[in-house]
């Protein structure tokens, strides 16, 4: 959260046809006049193994963080990314971490575990620090360092759109904005993060 004195406060809430909030979506917003001039988020991103899944499911961060993944689970896991630019695969034994630093490029980064494949988790890696996910009642807050105009995404990989989002482009001038943004379909059923049979510990790992 932006601590500037003459920081926007921007609300975005996202519903769907029927003006059901929608939980747990992420939101970023981009400023038109360009990206070089943004502040930097420098705190580490943690997503936890917990559980045999990704906690949370899905996550975002700007581009450049580093992320921490910490084991909170008794047994191994064997993380990796599926594809894309952001490239990262390596093996985490029980109460360990692992950080990985400089994630450079912008893209959806799918992941998941050799080990126990039902695991699914996602980080959306932005080029924006004004990033947040909603509440239970489809809310998010963000502060702006500048007035002017935004694209403001909403983003989820179970939303059935090119690329998993929607983008609208707003002027926002007005601290404690409201805007509602709209989701046309549902979002896709997530994947059941649960395997169908318990198996013994490789003992490779």
């Amino acid at each position: 959260m932006m601590t500037n004195a003459h920081a926007l406060d921007i609300a975005i809430k996202v519903v769907d046809k029927n003006n059901t909030p929608i939980n747990d979506i992420v939101v970023y917003l981009t400023p038109k006049s360009g990206t070089s001039d943004l502040p930097t988020n420098n705190h580490p991103l943690v997503i936890d193994q917990q559980d045999k899944k990704f906690a949370p499911y899905i996550t975002v961060m700007q581009k450049g963080q580093d992320i921490v993944f910490l084991n909170k689970d008794d047994i191994t896991h064997h993380i990796y990314s599926v594809s894309g630019k952001n490239r990262f695969e390596f093996k985490l034994k029980a109460g360990s971490s692992k950080q990985i630093e400089n994630i450079s490029k912008t893209e959806e980064v799918a992941m998941g575990c050799n080990i126990h494949d039902w695991m699914s988790g996602f980080l959306l890696v932005v080029n924006t620090p004004y990033f947040a996910k909603t509440n239970t009642n489809g809310l998010s807050s963000i502060s702006l360092k500048n007035s002017g105009e935004y694209e403001i995404s909403v983003w989820h990989p179970q939303l059935d759109t090119p690329s998993h989002k929607i983008t609208e482009t707003h002027s926002l001038n007005n601290e404690k904005q409201t805007i509602t943004l709209t989701l046309a379909k549902p979002l896709l059923p997530i994947p059941k993060q649960v395997g169908q049979q318990e198996f013994e510990f490789l003992e490779e790992y």
